[in-house]
């Protein structure tokens, strides 16, 4: 129910999805009332419907609303009834394009945190100019991130870059103010210190430039720090193509060399597009949480469910828990 395009965009995403996945089974939490005219309407025919169920939430989490609020006030929330789901056992993961901070606390309460994870991480997916993804977390859930937490977020990072992206011994950084091992603060250097002391490839500070030019696969930070670099580079992107869109339309030679560049604008584009990728996963829950952006399409919803189900796969959760346990130092 939560997103700016709700129930429309979240209801044809989940449609598409489950089309192009004949294995996957889909719990639509929300009002009943508001979903069930839509179901026809979006296209849940009777052969998808057999893989869908209506979950009935009496309450929708608002963005003026505190995230904390699915807790005491909304408890009936489709947030939190989804995140029960998971708890249960009856799903293995939740998706949502809500309020961000209530699907990270119905996240990390309501599923529950990993034995040894002190806080879960945001970790979003970002094209590089070698054609790869490099992974950056935190990009959110964290803004006042301790040492110990910026290395936890390195090792969680470094197990989703090789279970679901595939990417063997993931080239891990710290993002700072310079690649030397003394720059960065006494927080950064802490981190660095002690993934220096654990069995991943920890390759030292990561600058700015890194996120972008592919020498590192995975690249840690504290959150405010996180989502501050993917705000600002979801609006670079979007300018970038907007500002190449509007050059083509200036003459009838640009409009001609713009036809011709179409197929490679739009390879461009979809490299840029945080749609392509769907959400960012939650890391270090009990079970797999999907939060995707307030202003996803269809085409994001869809992509986030298939970022889900990916995770499911793989058994994400299980081998961070596996790694943490061997890796970081247990209370």
């Amino acid at each position: 129910m939560g997103g700016d395009h709700a129930p429309h965009a979240t209801l044809l995403g989940a449609r598409e999805a489950l089309q192009a996945w004949p294995g996957l089974f889909l719990f639509l939490v929300g009002d009943e009332a508001v979903l069930r005219p839509q179901l026809a309407r979006h296209g849940f025919t009777p052969d998808l419907m057999a893989r869908a169920e209506v979950v009935h939430a009496s309450q929708t989490v608002v963005m003026a609303d505190k995230a904390t609020s699915i807790l005491k006030e909304k408890k009936d929330s489709s947030i939190r009834v989804a995140a029960q789901l998971v708890r249960e056992g009856r799903a293995h993961g939740v998706v949502s394009m809500g309020h961000t901070g209530a699907a990270m606390v119905a996240s990390s309460l309501v599923i529950g945190k990993l034995d040894g994870v002190d806080r879960p991480a945001l970790a979003s997916v970002l094209p590089n100019m070698k054609g790869a993804p490099t992974v950056l977390l935190d990009v959110g859930a964290n803004v006042d991130s301790r040492a110990e937490h910026i290395a936890q977020f390195a090792v969680m990072g470094s197990v989703y870059a090789e279970e679901v992206l595939g990417l063997e011994r993931p080239r891990v950084g710290i993002l700072s103010v310079g690649e030397e091992d003394g720059k960065g603060t006494d927080v950064t250097k802490d981190a660095s210190a002690m993934l220096r002391e654990m069995d991943i490839r920890f390759e030292g500070n990561a600058e700015g430039r890194d996120i972008w030019n592919g020498n590192f696969d995975v690249i840690a930070c504290d959150g405010f720090v996180g989502n501050v670099v993917l705000k600002s580079s979801e609006a670079l992107a979007e300018g970038i193509i907007g500002g190449l869109r509007d050059s083509f339309m200036e003459s009838p030679i640009t409009k001609l060399a713009g036809l011709l560049a179409k197929p490679a604008m739009k390879k461009f584009k979809q490299k840029l597009d945080y749609s392509e990728y769907g959400g960012a996963p939650l890391l270090g829950v009990k079970g797999v949480s999907i939060i995707g952006h307030g202003r996803s399409d269809h085409k994001a919803v869809r992509n986030a469910i298939r970022a889900a189900l990916r995770a499911v796969e793989h058994r994400l959760h299980e081998r961070i828990q596996e790694r943490v346990a061997l890796l970081l130092p247990q209370d």
